[in-house]
């Protein structure tokens, strides 16, 4: 039984240069949306319901982009009146058949994922190691050395140094990088 996201990706989709979804995947429509998908050609509905349908007095143009995100080829499309694309009833979308030559969809500059930065802000590994700051050390020491430990920066600038001091970072954060 398939997942419940809402799209099937139809090639491989790369973002920031890594291999986010291939062929087949199931995509969520908050990917669909951030990455700048087009329906109907980088992703399919999974199941009829994800596109909602027009209402039948609706414009060609709107049955016409309801149609193409449902993965019917343009040229079908284009040879259909607007009254037997209102009449045409959905299909439920079935497996897909990677094509090993289809293109790979890149997204340049999707939009910010915040565990992403957070991950990435707390696995960075800095120039060099911190060592931990000595009693009399000021609170900037002791919040670099905690976000070098991998506390998130924010819950280490709210902190009092006391609490830098007693955190146990092995425990919290595993034993000390090298």
């Amino acid at each position: 039984m398939r997942a419940s996201a809402e799209f099937i990706a139809q090639q491989p989709i790369m973002v920031n240069g890594v291999r986010g979804y291939n062929t087949g995947d199931d995509v969520p429509a908050s990917a669909v949306e951030n990455l700048g998908l087009i329906v109907g050609e980088h992703v399919l509905p999974a199941h009829a319901g994800v596109i909602e349908r027009p209402a039948g007095n609706a414009r060609r143009a709107e049955w016409e982009a309801y149609w193409l995100g449902q993965g019917m080829p343009r040229e079908q499309v284009d040879g259909m009146t607007r009254d037997q694309l209102a009449a045409r009833k959905p299909e439920v979308i079935g497996g897909v058949v990677p094509d090993p030559n289809a293109a790979v969809h890149v997204v340049p500059n999707p939009l910010p994922d915040v565990v992403a930065a957070q991950a990435a802000e707390q696995t960075a590994d800095p120039v060099e190691p911190v060592e931990r700051p000595g009693q009399n050390a000021r609170k900037p020491e002791w919040v670099a050395y905690a976000v070098w430990r991998g506390m998130p920066r924010e819950t280490a600038e709210d902190s009092t140094i006391p609490q830098l001091m007693e955190a146990d970072y092995d425990t919290l954060f595993g034993p000390e990088r090298q």
